[in-house]
């Protein structure tokens, strides 16, 4: 019996999938990390406020008079209150970025930046439920987050709001909801930061710690290096 031959279109599928394929890879090729350090002030003020007398009696141990040991004052922590975010006219990063959570009794990090229309997960990492609202945004209410669950937040419009907890007042944090957001950071307690597979382009670098854009922006452009370096921004609030 004779076999026919294979036609053209047996070759075109194939021939696709490995073009396919190529482009993909080129692409997650081409992306590379952008790296750069936060230079933060010794008198830089801390996010952290003091809270209503009402609810001095919530304190963490370390924030009131117990006899023997002062208040810890309150300091800057880095990795908890700064958010480095990256912002252009392209699309989402597909890279690894930093998981929000809740952790150790507060937002993780406490300033939130979101890309609008973007569902967002913030992750209970803790062992108890929490009511996170963003004060002064519908759209954002009170829901309970169970222990290892997510909430995802989904912001329809630009702008910025007080983030709190129904129970809990020493929950405090900032959420920014921005149009052009395209990554997001890795924080460190010592002040680097570094985005994750950024895609060949032309950038802006911003820093924000609570209600406030705390660094002058940084332009950077990704071209073909494994990876960019940021000149140093030195916090400054407005």
């Amino acid at each position: 019996m004779r076999i026919p031959s294979p036609g053209p279109r047996s070759t075109v599928l194939p021939a696709l999938a490995v073009a396919s394929a190529c482009s993909l890879f080129a692409a997650s090729a081409l992306a590379g990390d952008v790296r750069g350090t936060l230079t933060v002030p010794t008198d830089f003020p801390s996010m952290v406020t003091a809270p209503a007398e009402a609810d001095a009696a919530r304190l963490r141990y370390w924030e009131e008079w117990n006899g023997f040991l002062e208040p810890r004052p309150a300091r800057v922590e880095t990795a908890r209150e700064i958010a480095v975010v990256l912002t252009g006219s392209g699309s989402a990063s597909t890279g690894e970025q930093p998981a929000l959570r809740m952790h150790n009794g507060s937002l993780f990090p406490s300033t939130v930046i979101v890309r609008v229309g973007v569902a967002t997960p913030i992750r209970n990492d803790d062992a108890c439920a929490y009511e996170i609202f963003a004060d002064g945004n519908p759209e954002l209410g009170p829901v309970q987050t169970a222990p290892g669950n997510a909430r995802p937040i989904t912001v329809s419009a630009p702008g910025h709001w007080p983030l709190r907890d129904r129970n809990l007042p020493h929950v405090q944090g900032h959420l920014h909801a921005l149009p052009d957001l395209v990554a997001r950071a890795f924080v460190e307690p010592t002040g680097g930061y570094v985005f994750r597979g950024v895609e060949p382009g032309t950038y802006n670098v911003h820093v924000f710690q609570g209600e406030h854009e705390v660094g002058p922006a940084q332009a950077v452009t990704v071209g073909d290096a494994h990876e960019v370096v940021v000149a140093p921004i030195t916090l400054a609030r407005p």
